[in-house]
């Protein structure tokens, strides 16, 4: 015979609370204290407690169909220097985008707070976020890898974009750029291209924590009776076009990967080859709709992804490094721009 079902009143009696209280609780609100939250979760294991699945889902619904009601303000943490706009870059602004709507949606303003400003300091930044009663950060992309950004995150909820933030202990979000580089390598041998090239930037392959680089050695692994132009990581400080010239004269690939953008195919000219004609160009992270041929890495999704990861670490109250932080990868789509062809 069934059991009844445990409610939120019977939580109530046996732990002398009121039932929106015991709601609450259970939902890790921070209007409640630590502590009862946790003595209400132990007296609602105890008894078998479980949320009704049926109820859920109508309570979601009906949330759904009103108009959201405003509930805090969340910082866009900018660190880029002050004479160099993040946003300008066009992947960042669809973060920027993306999670700016879904914030409208879920109730919630996204402001920008730039650090790169004089006289702020970590500790200071922290300060005025925390007095303006600012809960949750969006860490937006760093200027580069490694680096350290240490404000005072045990009074914030925070969520970041990609690998470049040390420590790595967020929750973040980014594109599942080992994917990325493997779907481009999947339509490019679909054309009939052999010998792919790899070309990329130090700084890009450690924002992506060497997954472009992964994903090409697997490639590499997988086909065994190819031989693969040597991939090139351009190292920090050096001057990419001398470097790209003489790979293509030794490797002479029959395409490239790269995540250098238009300047790969000026170069290239010097030696007199033109893509499509010539070779087969595939940018890692290209525009929708982008002429180039590459992988459009879905940045509004990204955005509205982080900005619903933050909207429920809020919501649970859950500031500070997470014990175990969640990754959540993003997948691209192929933008089939002019700049491959059949062969």
């Amino acid at each position: 015979m069934n059991q009844p079902r445990v409610t939120l009143r019977d939580i109530a009696a046996a732990a002398g609370l009121h039932f929106s209280t015991v709601s609450l609780a259970l939902r890790d609100h921070p209007r409640i204290s630590p502590g009862v939250r946790q003595k209400v979760k132990d007296i609602a294991q105890s008894m078998g407690y479980a949320p009704d699945p049926v109820l859920s889902a109508l309570n979601a619904y009906r949330n759904s169909r009103k108009p959201a009601q405003y509930k805090s303000t969340v910082a866009w943490v900018d660190n880029w220097p002050a004479d160099t706009r993040m946003r300008d870059q066009s992947t960042f602004e669809e973060y920027f985008q993306g999670a700016s709507q879904r914030a409208r949606e879920l109730g919630y303003e996204i402001e920008e707070f730039p650090l790169q400003v004089r006289g702020m300091t970590p500790a200071r930044a922290s300060h005025i976020l925390h007095s303006r009663g600012i809960k949750g950060l969006l860490l937006a992309p760093q200027p580069d890898f490694g680096v350290e950004l240490p404000l005072k995150y045990e009074l914030f909820s925070s969520v970041t974009f990609g690998y470049s933030l040390m420590p790595q202990s967020f929750h973040l979000v980014t594109n599942h750029q080992f994917h990325t580089l493997m779907l481009s390598l999947r339509e490019l041998q679909k054309l009939g291209y052999k010998r792919i090239g790899f070309f990329v930037h130090e700084t890009v392959n450690d924002k992506v924590d060497s997954s472009y680089l992964s994903a090409y050695f697997f490639h590499c692994y997988k086909n065994p009776g190819v031989k693969h132009p040597e991939p090139v990581i351009i190292p920090r400080n050096t001057k990419a076009r001398g470097l790209l010239l003489d790979w293509w004269k030794k490797e002479k690939p029959e395409a490239i990967i790269t995540s250098l953008a238009w300047e790969t195919l000026e170069w290239l000219r010097e030696l007199g080859l033109e893509a499509p004609r010539d070779y087969g160009y595939v940018y890692l992270s290209v525009p929708l709709g982008s002429p180039m041929t590459g992988v459009y890495q879905s940045g509004p999704v990204i955005g509205r992804a982080a900005m619903d990861m933050l909207a429920g670490l809020l919501q649970r109250g859950e500031v500070g490094h997470p014990e175990t932080p969640m990754r959540l990868l993003v997948e691209g789509h192929w933008n089939a721009g002019t700049t491959v062809r059949q062969q």
